[in-house]
């Protein structure tokens, strides 16, 4: 194969490859709560993966925005009993809609009694990814648009 040939096919399958991630990434960002990761990686009220609606009812983030004044609350909470060490929630997490990291919140799991906490997102606007992770039942995610 003569110079040119190898540096045309070189750029060929470096352009496809940039273009098969982007495209791949662009499939997840649609709708990440519908995507092959969901019901495997994490779980959501519709994937539930290896639970069931059961499960999923003490693990999805329940949701609730209080916006004052341009200044959005959400309230998140897991209707989750907190077992001492046993079986408990660790945390709540919050993405913006890129999937990039806005805020958590850790629990302790021998001092609280519910896993709920309310977080200040300023003026935030747009989708967020709500993730509640038990310490027994992995990773739930849901979403608000605020």
């Amino acid at each position: 194969m003569d110079k040119r040939s190898f540096l045309r096919l070189t750029l060929a399958g470096g352009g496809l490859s940039l273009f098969a991630s982007k495209a791949v990434y662009a499939a997840i960002m649609e709708s990440p709560l519908k995507s092959k990761l969901a019901g495997g990686m994490f779980f959501t009220e519709e994937a539930l993966g290896r639970w069931n609606k059961g499960t999923a009812s003490h693990h999805v983030p329940q949701l609730e925005k209080q916006t004052t004044g341009g200044k959005t609350q959400l309230h998140v909470a897991a209707l989750h009993p907190m077992d001492g060490l046993d079986h408990f929630i660790v945390k709540h997490q919050l993405l913006n809609q890129d999937l990039k990291f806005l805020q958590e919140h850790l629990f302790k799991p021998t001092v609280d009694k519910k896993p709920e906490f309310v977080f200040d997102l300023g003026n935030h606007k747009g989708v967020v990814y709500a993730i509640t992770v038990c310490n027994v039942h992995d990773v739930w995610v849901n979403m608000i648009e605020v």
